[in-house]
């Protein structure tokens, strides 16, 4: 596979980045300069204050991927098939972007997944290394994207209330967990960082950050992240565990079975996994996507 830089064709390196060997040098030697669509500056969650200047030493850059190419291609028919729930009308996919964090981020990834390995050898049984799933998660967001001007860099706001570019800045954070602009409490795995491999269901997750689509005010646009996530060896629970804070000693994750964990007499519908470390999940592409009506 081709490192992900537009117009570079020597094979990648780095599984985390998708990038070779040239620009992954650049990337953690002189970041201000990695080519990119946007770069917005990664601050740990106690200092985010200013962004985007030129002095910052760490950077998130998000990289657009063009409509047409096979990597968009490959992306857009994957959240589409994964789309599984009826819950909105004229769906469509309006941007993908490439995330590419610090190395301390994606450095933190990798040695969890060789640690999470280590313990049990999943590629003798025939699965991912680690049982890494690429998996969704839907958020909310202040900003959007697509609000780009001709004259401006970069469009997300990066403020701290903005939980959108909180994960661009810094990845998932467990500092967020139980914080949310919907007033919801209940989690049904505990507290933890949840994902699924619906992005249907990851939609409901957004519903408090729909802004209407530049120049066409009669479509909603929302955000979603596809990551990369460790399971492990998933815990798979028969009943609610919302005051858990991790899987019981020997697992890795939690897992979220359709038919089971009832609340209220309603069992889950659609899966979904939680995993309780941060480090324990990886962003890799940013999905802006519209639709003209949504009951979620």
């Amino acid at each position: 596979m081709s490192c992900v830089i537009l117009n570079c064709k020597k094979t990648r390196v780095d599984n985390e980045t998708s990038l070779c060997a040239a620009h992954y040098q650049i990337l953690n030697e002189n970041p201000s300069v990695f080519p990119s669509t946007h770069k917005i500056k990664s601050l740990s969650s106690s200092s985010i204050t200013a962004i985007f200047t030129s002095s910052s030493t760490r950077y998130t850059h998000l990289m657009s991927l063009s409509k047409g190419t096979a990597g968009y291609k490959k992306i857009e028919a994957r959240f589409l098939r994964d789309w599984v729930k009826n819950n909105t009308q004229g769906l469509r996919v309006e941007a993908i972007y490439n995330i590419i964090f610090p190395s301390e981020i994606t450095t933190q990834y990798k040695n969890y997944k060789n640690q999470v390995e280590s313990q049990i050898n999943y590629q003798v049984l025939g699965l991912p290394e680690a049982n890494e799933k690429l998996l969704w998660h839907g958020t909310d967001q202040l900003c959007c994207i697509l609000y780009d001007k001709p004259t401006t860099v970069p469009s997300p706001c990066a403020t701290p209330n903005c939980p959108g570019c909180g994960i661009l800045m810094n990845s998932f954070s467990m500092n967020k967990v139980g914080v949310n602009h919907q007033g919801r409490t209940f989690q049904r795995l505990g507290q933890g960082l949840y994902f699924t491999p619906h992005s249907s269901k990851a939609h409901f997750y957004g519903h408090q950050g729909a802004k209407s689509l530049p120049n066409d005010s009669g479509r909603y646009c929302r955000i979603m992240f596809l990551s990369k996530v460790v399971l492990g060896k998933p815990w798979e629970p028969e009943v609610v565990s919302q005051n858990a804070r991790g899987p019981p000693e020997g697992y890795n994750s939690t897992w979220g079975r359709v038919g089971y964990c009832p609340h209220g007499g309603a069992k889950l519908n659609y899966e979904e996994y939680a995993v309780y470390r941060q480090e324990a999940c990886l962003p890799v592409n940013y999905i802006a996507y519209s639709y003209t009506s949504s009951s979620e």
